[in-house]
């Protein structure tokens, strides 16, 4: 054993802290009070009996066991009670014990994963081949304990861009997810529609068909939420919100059931821009948004905003129950605050929650987003302990030091408007994670805010893994031992994709948002820097390693369902590289003096249409087809996986009108067209989309919607010259987005390996 004296004073070294650590484990083990107060929660019972497709059954039945234990203060200096489980074994098979049901669902995740090499992810929701999966005993007992007080998940726009047209399956799914990964505090706005549709209604001489003008349509009710916009993608058939109520009872029932306390969306002051004229209640003007007229707000230091909060608290709770969280981001993305006294606002938003519920003691929710947290002052407005700050974007920027020792979660933010791209920053994470929670004491929790779900879902894996160990995992090891519990087996070549895949798109040290864009989803240009207003295509690391990794994993020549969606992913990453350099060649030769000035035909179809430069120009036209080739490429790709195609997410919104009797195709068309494609093409008007900045910002790289909407832009483009159409390029998409005349399957096509190796690999 080694000392050391560094700075005059004694160290210990490693090996005496890990002997510390393990006499500490196994005194903490022996004190634990094992009693079981329930070694049959049914809870946990319903949740695996869905993830492994059984047949409803008893603990006993199961591969896995599980107690709820009471166990003894593991931790004396701990102000709160933590949770805990242990991995260990009882009667001849594995068994999970923990303190909450929260702490033995993400045990048996744990299990799962570390034990089994079951990896329960988006790609892979279920298990419905149990029988070939082995269920070993563990040597020896594995106690965790979490030093996260709140685990929080979502961010409004999640709601739209990825849950609009979930249906109760969908979201049953979703939620044992959550269980599985520990989260106890999941954003849940869901049935806010039918809270202000009865809130106008009932109170404010509203009639329904008036109330509907102002709440927005299923695909845009995140922004309606956060004060952004007003009745976009309505109006809102009769039948629609009486199923939301069902279904908002429904997922805040479940969450609740396993342990989950959601956080609902509280009252800021939002109202209807014509809610002045209504009723005769002053309300001011927040100006515009993206070229959206924003609803406007109730001054919160007035009588009718308490009235108002009361009235709206009281029908929450009737919609939706109660919460000891409550979200609320006042004056949003630059809303106009004239003739507001904010900190006072913030004051009197923060008595209407607490005033809701006496027996209740709730706690602020609010994102750091665009927001200086001193601005206003609401730090000083709001005490200790009643306000949790959502550090947004932790991963890229934090601003901890900022908080005045006010509650604050680390979150991961990887992805913006459902954009296809494969990145990440895994190795920053777990870095800065642990660094920052030594540097900040105020840190009591983890997020993921993503703006969409269903993509790179190994950084949710390890993120809310994280809380759980006690020293900062090895990245390298993790990922080793991450891609065996992927496949379920042990492959070398998977491995190396996935180390090749960890030091280079996964390894973003940039302030970034979300992946570098598709140059093949952009409005055509020659020289494309982007695709959404927000964006860059600019790629941030070795495409090689991509393209590398795309190889390897295919060569690895594995199974399953998490295999083919990576396979997919990370062939489609490696085909979009390839896209953005074969573009910069076809800009590069097109600058080229002697092929300029053979440019005297509009149609490039062949090389008849241009004189002079002729080797340049045969060298442009094959890199121009070789581009279009590409996008028809990976349509092909993309419709061998359900997880990458169009239809997915049209059909999920057309079954929508399906739960309900009476819909008709009119409803149908209406969430498809109105508001799924519409989101992820124009997003809004021709105001909004071109001088508001919303085109593409929700572009995806999907099958179906590659060769039928952004190929036909580009071959338009090469088409005429390099040249827009007449109209603009708003037309066109607007023109396809509302084409009742198109259907597309959500039902594979062809075999991913197939694809890749008939048609795409000798490309790369």
């Amino acid at each position: 054993m080694k000392l050391k004296i560094e700075n005059g004073k004694l160290k210990m070294g490693n090996l005496f802290l890990r002997v510390i650590r393990i006499l500490s484990l196994a005194f903490c083990l022996s004190s634990l009070n094992l009693n079981a107060q329930d070694v049959n929660p049914r809870e946990v019972v319903d949740l695996l009996n869905r993830i492994l497709c059984q047949s409803p059954t008893s603990n006993s039945q199961l591969p896995i066991t599980f107690e709820l234990c009471n166990f003894a203060t593991l931790r004396p200096c701990d102000s709160a009670p933590k949770d805990i489980f242990i991995i260990t074994s009882k009667d001849d098979k594995p068994c999970v014990r923990g303190n909450s049901i929260l702490a033995i669902t993400t045990g048996i995740n744990w299990y799962l994963n570390h034990y089994a090499h079951i990896n329960i992810s988006w790609s892979q929701l279920k298990i419905d081949d149990i029988e070939n999966y082995e269920f070993p005993i563990p040597e020896k007992e594995e106690l965790h304990v979490c030093d996260a007080d709140y685990r929080y998940y979502l961010n409004y726009c999640t709601f739209s861009y990825s849950m609009s047209v979930w249906t109760w399956e969908r979201w049953e799914q979703e939620i044992d997810w959550m269980a599985l990964h520990g989260i106890n505090m999941p954003l849940q706005i869901v049935g806010l529609d039918v809270v202000w549709m009865r809130l106008l209604t009932e109170h404010y001489g509203y009639t329904k068909d008036e109330a509907n003008e102002f709440i927005a349509g299923p695909c845009f009710q995140a922004w309606w939420g956060m004060n952004n916009l007003e009745g976009w993608g309505g109006k809102n058939p009769d039948w629609w919100y009486k199923r939301q109520a069902s279904l908002a009872k429904k997922i805040c029932n479940r969450m609740r059931e396993l342990g989950m306390q959601p956080v609902l969306p509280g009252f800021s002051g939002m109202v209807p821009s014509d809610f002045t004229d209504k009723t005769d209640i002053s309300s001011n003007s927040q100006g515009l948004w993206c070229g959206f007229k924003r609803p406007h707000i109730l001054n919160p230091n007035t009588e009718d905003f308490k009235i108002m909060a009361e009235r709206y608290y009281k029908i929450l709770e009737e919609v939706m129950g109660t919460s000891t969280y409550y979200s609320m981001d006042p004056f949003h993305e630059g809303a106009n605050t004239d003739g507001i006294d904010v900190p006072a606002a913030y004051k009197a938003i923060a008595d209407a929650m607490y005033e809701a519920n006496d027996d209740i003691d709730e706690k602020w929710v609010i994102q750091y987003w665009q927001w200086n947290a001193d601005q206003y002052h609401v730090l000083d407005y709001v005490k200790k302990g009643d306000l949790i700050i959502l550090d947004l974007f932790s991963t890229a920027h934090t601003h901890f030091q900022e908080y005045k020792g006010h509650d604050a979660v680390y979150c991961m933010l990887p992805n913006f408007g459902g954009r296809s791209g494969f990145m990440g920053r895994f190795n920053g994470m777990i870095e800065g994670y642990f660094e920052n929670k030594k540097m900040h004491l105020n840190i009591k929790g983890v997020g993921a805010t993503p703006e969409s779900i269903g993509s790179v879902p190994v950084l949710y894996d390890i993120l809310f893994e994280l809380p759980w160990h006690e020293t900062k995992p090895d990245a390298k090891e993790w990922m080793r031992n991450y891609t065996i519990s992927r496949y379920g087996v042990e492959s070398t070549l998977a491995q190396g994709a996935w180390e090749l895949l960890r030091n280079s798109a996964l390894n973003c040290e940039t302030a970034l948002q979300g992946p570098h864009e598709a140059v093949t989803c952009a409005r055509p240009s020659l020289n494309v820097d982007r695709v959404s207003s927000w964006g860059g295509t600019e790629i941030f690391y070795d495409a090689k390693d991509v393209a590398e990794a795309a190889r390897k994993l295919l060569e690895a020549d594995l199974e399953g369902e998490n295999y083919y969606y990576d396979l997919v992913d990370v062939w489609r990453q490696a085909m979009t590289d390839m896209a953005y350099y074969l573009l910069k060649e076809i800009s590069s030769l097109y600058q080229m003096p002697e092929l300029v000035e053979g440019m005297t035909s509009n149609n490039l179809i062949s090389t008849d249409s241009i004189t002079g430069g002729i080797s340049d120009s045969l060298t442009f036209i094959k890199k121009r087809d070789e581009f279009l080739k590409l996008i028809n490429d990976l349509d092909r790709l993309l419709n061998t996986n359900k997880h990458f195609m169009l239809g997915t997410w049209t059909e999920m919104a057309r079954a929508i009108a399906d739960e309900v009797e009476g819909t008709t195709e009119s409803d149908r068309d209406w969430l498809e067209l109105n508001n799924a494609r519409t989101l992820i093409t124009t997003w809004g008007d021709e105001v909004n989309a071109n001088q508001g900045g919303l085109r593409d910002y929700s572009y995806r790289q999907w099958g179906g919607m590659m060769k039928d909407f952004y190929l036909p832009r580009w071959q338009y483009f090469f088409n005429n010259n390099m040249a827009s159409p007449p109209e603009g390029w708003f037309e066109m998409e607007r023109k396809w987005a509302l084409d009742k005349s198109l259907r597309y399957s959500d039902k594979p096509q062809g075999n991913t390996k197939d694809v890749i190796r008939s048609v795409i690999e000798k490309s790369l």
